[in-house]
């Protein structure tokens, strides 16, 4: 159930850009940018603060997917590279923001980080069953943090 509820806040967070309507929507356009780190402009303040955003809203994407059973790492980053891959298809087919390359593979480092603390965290403690409840209170602990303060910020 947190799985749906976050995937539901990475559709309001990357598609509606924390929109409330369809004309709120910010950068309404039909662009790809395939320059990925080369562009100079990707070095400015605002634009690196998107991008360990995108990170960061990705890392519980790849807990949950070891939470909820896929235990092979490549497994999981293929997983996190295609649903990138849709949220960016699904931006550019209905005109919600400019396709990147760079959250791309920011988003799916960020699931890849995710996974990689998950398993991590299951090897070294040893105990999976305890260790799974554990997560997922902490997971909803995060996510109503996360939610809450998206709302609170989007309010003020």
């Amino acid at each position: 159930m947190l799985f749906i509820i976050y995937l539901l806040y990475l559709i309001w967070a990357i598609l509606f850009k924390f929109s409330f309507s369809y004309e709120a929507i910010p950068y309404k356009r039909q662009t790809i940018n395939l320059k990925v780190f080369l562009d100079p402009a990707i070095y400015s303040p605002p634009v690196i603060r998107e991008k360990i955003l995108n990170i960061l809203i990705f890392v519980p994407f790849g807990a949950y997917l070891y939470i909820l059973g896929c235990r092979k790492i490549p497994v999981g980053i293929l997983i996190m590279f295609l649903t990138s891959f849709l949220f960016e298809t699904a931006q550019y087919v209905f005109i919600l923001g400019t396709s990147d390359l760079a959250d791309l593979l920011t988003n799916t480092a960020g699931g890849t980080v995710g996974l990689l603390l998950a398993y991590l965290t299951f090897k070294a403690s040893g105990r999976e069953e305890k260790l799974t409840k554990h997560f997922a209170v902490l997971a909803l602990a995060v996510s109503i943090m996360i939610i809450s303060g998206t709302f609170i910020l989007k309010m003020v």
